[in-house]
């Protein structure tokens, strides 16, 4: 089953300590993996249809200390739906509203119903149900004027949207970052968040232990969120089923 991983915090920082864990869900996500960040709201996505556990490029992602961003989303990728391709990998993004659009999801929905959600105005690149789910969402938002703040109403839609299969999604217009957590529980998805002072912490994938203190700033906060815990040494807080939480700055703005 595919994996997701997000950082969203209030100033940049780099991924490494979380994908190079993450990296390693590979082994039963073979079909590819995809790393998204944003520069204001323009994202740069980083991708391949291949396994991340065995990836050049995500060797120089976890060397390259100058790849930050306040917002990441990631994802390792079981191909249930759609061949093995780089346009069947994700993340997605779509332009809306002049920002890059990005989107990650696992579970598996019904493209027949997804097609009825569409209006023709976003076309997927791919033949997976995630891009299609971008494009159902993005012309939804086009189409009832919705800001990326209405956060009740866009969660009424996930909810609906949840209702033709299983789901869990990340998405980010570059300012706001939703993560929200498939109705009956689908493979998981939990928070934990990371603060000074900070904490001694180990990878639960890898023999690799990082002592925080020495290499974040202070100032630092915000929150890493996974299908399933990334460290021993920290808290990790289930999502609840159908729950939403969106987070900017490095804050929690929606939760429910």
């Amino acid at each position: 089953m595919c994996q997701l991983l997000a950082l969203a915090f209030n100033e940049p920082v780099t991924p490494a300590l979380s994908f190079r864990g993450f990296r390693h869900r590979a082994t039963c996500n073979p079909h590819g993996w995809g790393l998204a960040s944003f520069a204001g709201s323009t994202a740069r996505i980083t991708k391949e249809p291949a396994r991340a556990d065995n990836s050049d490029v995500v060797e120089s992602i976890l060397e390259n200390h100058d790849l930050s961003s306040r917002i990441f989303i990631g994802h390792v990728r079981y191909g249930n739906v759609g061949g093995v391709s780089m346009n069947n990998t994700h993340p997605f993004a779509k332009s809306l509203r002049g920002k890059d659009f990005v989107l990650a999801h696992n579970g598996t929905l019904d493209k027949d119903q997804l097609k009825t959600l569409t209006n023709g105005c976003y076309i997927p690149d791919g033949s997976t149900d995630s891009e299609l789910a971008l494009c159902a969402l993005a012309d939804w938002l086009v189409d009832t004027d919705c800001p990326f703040t209405d956060f009740a109403s866009i969660h009424d839609w996930l909810r609906d949207l949840n209702d033709h299969g299983n789901m869990n999604l990340l998405f980010s217009e570059g300012e706001h970052l939703f993560a929200y957590h498939d109705s009956n529980g689908y493979n998981g998805l939990c928070w934990t968040r990371r603060e000074s002072p900070f904490s001694r912490v180990s990878l639960r994938d890898e023999d690799w232990t990082a002592n925080l203190p020495e290499e974040k700033s202070p100032s630092q906060r915000g929150y890493v969120i996974a299908t399933k815990p990334l460290t021993n040494g920290e808290k990790w807080t289930d999502f609840g089923h159908g729950g939403l939480m969106v987070f900017r700055n490095g804050e929690i703005v929606y939760q429910d």
